[in-house]
């Protein structure tokens, strides 16, 4: 109800000012849509190597002795209002209305009875709540469930300033966009989920320069906003930490970019000398622990009527303080996300043909040896970086129960756009993907990776081959069906990294030579979009 009153007063607010200043109010800039997913996934997660019994009140899930079954449908509403001011001046915003709510609530029993087991409600009802989100790349665990409970939340929210010759400002909650988003990614993607927006103040200015046309852009962030407390003021722990996951009170003072176009050819970089993290959560006993960062990223893009060649790099390295007296902690130098990627055009009988190959590091699980390094996964692919829609959506960031995409793994992907028919398209793709560090630390998978029974070893070096086919049709204008089917053929890798997990995770376990996981994993997904930009249209939605 409190968040009604808040949007009743934006709208009231709006009225008034529309007549006023004569603004222009439409849903220009980024992607407005309603979408609707239903899910239906098979051995993702360990629950497949457990009996009916172990898996009883593990996450109720429904599971039997031939693997796991999950399925659930989500829903999202996300509206990106601007308002036009003047010339100079438009205020945009993104706001999830609805943010991948599952349909049907909390609801269990015959045709969804209340969960209460009251019966009072029938066929859902009145029992679809508001904290009942998936956050779209998470299958269980602390962070498959958003944290921003609440059905009404603000994405962006920014203004931008044309001050003509002296550049252009942006100020606000803000989209972190840059080369291909393999790393900065603001999440627009209607089609993806997660994403990078921070408070930042932006300054732009464009220049002629013997090189081409060069942008200087500089910027000031807050980027995170503490760590969450429980009795006695001891800090919350956790080992899932990285820039965008906004743990500590995080900020970096000025950092600038570069971007030079010239003619076919644009490149650029960016870096963030000084990032400044206060009372990170970190694993182990330690807390109020800050840190020093600096933070890069350089990129390529070579681009003709032909074909497109993309390649970005991003890394970080820094330094950890305890404040205990204990020996720094050091973010490594390896800390990195690197892809390319070639498209070609036109190549019949496909529309568009692209090869990708991208990598990041994991880390070790080096604590039984006193290293005190972080040798990978603090910078790692970014949730919005759509890969695929399982191994990479789903698969590896709940194995490593962190946010993300590309985590301790490398990967090639080929894939290729046929086009059907009245619109409709049929993409292919393949994508075999292999284990960068054998001993990670998350999970306890390195120190749980033995030949027998949770002990230490090392898993094998192939995770498996995807196989994925997406139909998308246009049913009308605006209105869009896809139909994905994708297909693990798992690995060695995969397999025992799963195995790990569920040493780390379940009590009473049974003897490894009594565990089996499935060979493979599939999944179907309906999506149904539609795209609210293409029914209203205004004049301001092309400024």
């Amino acid at each position: 109800m409190r968040i009604m009153k808040y949007v009743l007063a934006l709208v009231f607010a709006l009225g008034l000012a529309i007549p006023s200043f004569a603004v222009e109010l439409s849903l220009g800039g980024f992607p407005s849509f309603m979408r609707f997913r239903w899910r239906s996934l098979h051995n993702a997660t360990y629950h497949n190597i457990l009996t009916p019994g172990e898996l009883a009140g593990l996450a109720g899930l429904d599971g039997d002795a031939t693997g796991e079954h999950i399925h659930f449908a989500d829903m999202t509403l996300r509206l990106t209002p601007q308002l036009v001011l003047s010339d100079a001046v438009t205020i945009r915003g993104s706001f999830d209305v609805l943010s991948n709510a599952l349909a049907g609530g909390a609801t269990a029993g015959l045709f969804g009875e209340d969960s209460d087991g009251s019966e009072s409600g029938g066929v859902v009802q009145d029992d679809l709540r508001y904290t009942d989100r998936f956050n779209g790349t998470l299958l269980w665990g602390d962070d498959s469930i958003s944290a921003n409970y609440g059905s009404f939340s603000v994405k962006y929210l920014h203004a931008d300033i044309n001050l003509g010759d002296k550049g252009f400002v942006r100020i606000g909650r803000q989209p972190f966009d840059f080369a291909m988003g393999l790393y900065a990614n603001g999440g627009h993607d209607p089609y993806s989920d997660a994403g990078f927006n921070i408070d930042r103040l932006l300054w732009l200015k464009g220049y002629a320069t013997p090189l081409g046309a060069t942008t200087l852009v500089l910027v000031s962030d807050y980027i995170g906003g503490g760590s969450d407390t429980y009795g006695g003021g001891t800090t919350t722990q956790t080992d899932n930490f990285a820039i965008f996951d906004g743990n500590g009170q995080t900020v970096d003072y000025l950092a600038a970019a570069v971007i030079i176009n010239n003619g076919n050819l644009t490149y650029g970089a960016y870096l963030f000398p000084y990032i400044e993290q206060n009372n990170m959560n970190i694993g182990g006993g330690s807390n109020n622990i800050d840190m020093a960062l600096q933070l890069y990223s350089a990129y390529a893009e070579y681009k003709t009527s032909a074909y497109r060649f993309i390649t970005e790099y991003t890394g970080a390295y820094g330094e950890l303080d305890p404040g205990y007296g204990t020996d720094m902690l050091t973010v490594e130098r390896n800390n990195y996300v690197a892809a390319a990627r070639l498209e070609l055009f036109n190549s019949a009988p496909f529309s568009k043909v692209a090869f990708e190959a991208g990598i990041s590091p994991g880390d070790e699980d080096n604590t039984a040896a006193g290293d005190n390094g972080y040798e990978g996964s603090i910078v790692r692919g970014n949730g919005a970086y759509q890969l695929d829609n399982l191994l990479f959506k789903h698969v590896i960031p709940t194995l490593y129960q962190r946010s993300g995409s590309i985590i301790n793994a490398k990967y090639i992907k080929v894939d290729g756009d046929y086009a059907v028919g009245n619109g409709d398209n049929l993409n292919l793709a393949v994508i075999m993907a292999w284990v960068e560090n054998k001993k990670p630390a998350d999970q306890g998978i390195g120190a749980n990776a033995g030949g027998s029974d949770g002990t230490a070893g090392s898993i094998g070096g192939y995770y498996g081959t995807e196989y994925e086919a997406t139909y998308k049709m246009n049913l009308v204008d605006g209105v869009e069906l896809s139909l994905i089917g994708s297909y693990i053929d798992a690995g060695s890798g995969l397999k025992d990294a799963l195995v790990a997990q569920a040493y780390n995770n379940t009590t009473g376990m049974r003897a490894d030579t009594l565990l089996d996981t499935e060979d493979s994993i599939w999944g179907f997904q309906s999506r149904l979009m539609i795209f609210i930009d293409d029914f209203f249209k205004a004049p301001a939605a092309s400024k």
